[in-house]
């Protein structure tokens, strides 16, 4: 049983170096030789390393020092997105929703790819951009980096000689991706259902409002496509804390996600929620703290059914996700100085029983590419990882891993004080999704 911390803050990591011997190998197409080339301007020299195939090996700075040709690229990945999609999980309405629970749930187990080829391979391109630590100045250089094909070489050799990809302005003014990008966009809408509507003939959000059908979500819609800078992040955060210890004292919280990847930006809030002094004080805590939330104006049952309300309890780390979440819908109440008016924000609770903690905040903290390749990885030293913690493939055996250094340990992954967690949709996969709609004020 872990000793009780003198202090609930997260201690900062220590950098633990990785030998070469835990580092995957590289193969031809994994790497370009170390070589040092002239800039195109004379200013500078261009020092060509290696790039690894694996976005959990790479890291992430922002912006990447090949910004302008990832900014150039995104409508082509977005479209590919839209009309194909990336995940399995899908927030949505009764058989849909199922249907995408059982694609999860095979997608976790590895019995499916976890997306589209078309989507995938465009998202994996411009990862391995993202984490290039030098300019990318040819065609040729381009060519030797990992996951970048022939055609998406074509298009950074446009983008070099040109300064634009006309395939990308394009996909930037398609009608229909347009359409798609509006009807997905709203809570509970994702590629699947956007399409969906669009075969039965909607094309707008204003054809969403028409049916009817989607009253509930727009109502905080306009507020929730707004990103919150990291002050409002921050503020969510305390409040939540605060709330918790009326709830059950001494918890330990982080915000992971987007936030904890640096951005300045973010669309929702994540926040993991444990008890090192104890471990199973945790159990039944979420459902008390939503309950805690969603009667401070008694608005819970205006939004939503009951039989929509049902928080899962934790389960034994045997599962491929055994974490206790709620994603909710929260109003952050106006403070008179930056918030002048109460605003709709999507925020996650996720509860984890100490053992499981560190691999909770690796899998809420990666982004989907990160996590995708950290899944890859695992599975090659023939161990399984998601956010409930590392299990033997052999075997089923748990392996302990209670800090996020340990996991990187484990897995055989190097810990930077600064975790490559890389850019991307921060958005890990959950089991048991429970969409909670309630209202605070201070």
């Amino acid at each position: 049983m872990p000793k009780a911390p003198t202090s609930r803050s997260i201690p900062k990591p220590t950098t633990q170096p990785c030998p070469d011997s835990a580092r995957p190998r590289l193969s031809r197409r994994q790497t370009s030789s170390s070589a040092s080339q002239p800039d195109l301007d004379g200013q500078q020299t261009t020092t060509i390393t290696p790039v690894n195939i694996l976005a959990c090996f790479r890291e992430s700075s922002r912006p990447c020092a090949n910004q302008g040709l990832v900014d150039k690229l995104k409508p082509l990945k977005e479209e590919r997105f839209l009309l194909y999609g990336s995940k399995g999980l899908e927030v949505g309405k009764s058989g849909v929703e199922r249907r995408a629970r059982t694609i999860l749930t095979n997608i976790l187990h590895g019995s499916i790819p976890g997306g589209h080829p078309k989507a995938i391979s465009y998202a994996t391109a411009i990862s391995v951009i993202i984490g290039t630590p030098w300019k990318i100045r040819t065609a040729e250089q381009a060519r030797t980096l990992p996951k970048v094909g022939e055609k998406i070489v074509t298009k950074i050799d446009e983008y070099l000689r040109t300064g634009e990809i006309d395939d990308a302005v394009r996909a930037a003014n398609n009608p229909k991706v347009l359409a798609l990008k509006a009807m997905s966009a709203v809570h509970g809408v994702g590629h699947v259902i956007a399409n969906t509507l669009y075969t039965k003939g909607l094309r707008s959000l204003e054809d969403m409002r028409k049916s009817k059908q989607w009253e509930r979500e727009f109502q905080w819609h306009d507020d929730i496509q707004q990103k919150m800078p990291r002050h409002e992040v921050d503020s969510i955060h305390e409040f939540i804390k605060i709330q918790i210890e009326k709830v059950e004292p001494r918890a330990t919280t982080l915000l992971c996600g987007g936030y904890r990847r640096g951005k300045e930006l973010s669309n929702d809030v994540d926040i993991l929620i444990t008890y090192a002094e104890k471990d199973g004080k945790e159990r039944g805590v979420l459902a008390k703290l939503v309950e805690r939330l969603s009667v401070k104006d008694g608005v819970l049952s205006l939004h939503t059914p009951a039989t929509e309300r049902t928080i899962t309890s934790n389960r034994p780390a045997s599962s491929f996700d055994s974490l206790d979440k709620a994603l909710i819908i929260f109003r952050h109440p106006a403070n008179g100085t930056t918030r002048k008016r109460d605003h709709w924000r999507r925020v996650d609770l996720v509860v984890a029983r100490w053992p499981q903690w560190g691999a909770a905040v690796v899998g809420w903290t990666g982004s989907t590419q990160f996590e995708r390749d950290i899944r890859l990885h695992a599975r090659k030293k023939n161990l399984k990882f998601d956010s409930g913690g590392i299990h033997s493939r052999a075997t089923g055996e748990v392996i302990q891993a209670a800090t996020e250094e340990d996991v990187f340990k484990v897995l055989g992954v190097p810990y930077l004080r600064k975790p490559p967690y890389g850019e991307g949709f921060g958005y890990v996969y959950g089991a048991d999704i429970v969409i909670i709609l309630f209202h605070h004020s201070s």
